[in-house]
Order: structure tokens, then sequence, then C-alpha cells
């Protein structure tokens, strides 16, 4: 019985250990620092606190050194499919997730909210025009007015959005890389 209990707890400590590395690992990505080219290496991530995407990146350089960049340092980061960009956006500086670039550009910023002693996070979608000084909070019940606005002169591109009372990110960067790509 004691072997048993023994052999049943190092399992158990292994799977934790195993779960607790697998939430938090280093992938292959860059930064782009504010005076500099781009510097590849690794970037930690935690795919459960993707609100801390938009405070700060930890990221390893080739040598192996780990340091902690706040939105102030860094211009922007990326790893995987995901890219980020420092703004200051009402005085403060964020990351804002890239997710799509051109004539008309769309960023996602995770807000936390405390309600009632209850923390939740909630995303906000911004779109932005070449030119343009501001974004334009997105509004996700009047989305695809939001868009048809934007595309002016080519404003069937948005009628393809297919989200309605919540923000479908997919559907909105296929409809705005499309009209980013067309033909003028």
């Amino acid at each position: 019985m004691y072997n048993f209990l023994k052999h049943t707890l190092l399992i158990s400590a292994t799977l934790v250990v195993t779960k607790i590395n697998a939430q938090q690992n280093f992938i292959k990505g860059y930064i782009v620092p504010l005076a500099g080219d781009t510097i590849k290496g690794e970037v930690k991530t935690n795919p459960k606190k993707e609100f801390d995407y938009h405070n700060k990146v930890i990221f390893k350089d080739a040598q192996g050194v780990q340091k902690t960049y706040k939105p102030n340092k860094v211009k922007a980061y990326g790893f995987d499919i995901n890219n980020y960009a420092a703004m200051d956006i009402g005085g403060e500086e964020k990351y804002y997730k890239i997710i799509v670039t051109g004539e008309i550009s769309m960023y996602k910023m995770i807000f936390e909210e405390v309600k009632m002693n209850e923390t939740s996070y909630v995303p906000e979608y911004f779109l932005m025009k070449k030119g343009d000084k501001k974004m334009t909070d997105v509004n996700p019940k009047k989305f695809k007015k939001q868009l048809q606005e934007m595309m002016s002169g080519a404003a069937g591109y948005a009628n393809e959005y297919k989200g309605e009372k919540e923000i479908d990110e997919k559907s909105a960067a296929e409809v705005i890389s499309a009209y980013n790509k067309r033909p003028n």
C-alpha cells in the first residue's frame, strides 16, 4: 500500500509540473525596440493570461538573457501568428493585438473589469483608417455599419461580415483584408 501511495503521489506531482510547464512556454518570437531593428528570440506565453499580453512581454534573446518589456520600451512584438503594437491611447500605453493592418486596420485590447469583487476580462475592438490620428471604438451591434462608413465607395465588402451581436474576429479580419487588397 505504501508503494502504491508513493507511486500515485509521484505521478500526481509529475502531472502538476507538466501542466504548469505546458501553460507557460517560451516560443519563437520577436521584439522591435524603440531604437533599432527587430530582435529575434523567444516570447514567454501563457494562453490562460491573455490580459498580460497587453501589458508586458517577457522576451529571451539568442544569448538566453530574459527581460520584461513594457509598451514604453518596445514598439511591437509577436509570436506564432500573434502580433502586438504599442500604442498610447488616452494617456496610457498598452500593447494592442493586431487583427489586420492596411488601409483599414483592426486592433483588439483586453480590459480588466471588476464587478462585485468578480474580475472578468472583456475584449474591445478598434478600427483605424490610414491617415487617421485616432482609433474608432467598435460597437459590436453596429460593426457592419461602421465598416460600411469606413469603406465608402466599396461598402459591399462590409456586407460579407457575418457577426451580429458580438464581434466575429475571423469574419472581420477576412472582410477588412479583402477590402485592403482590392484594386483601387
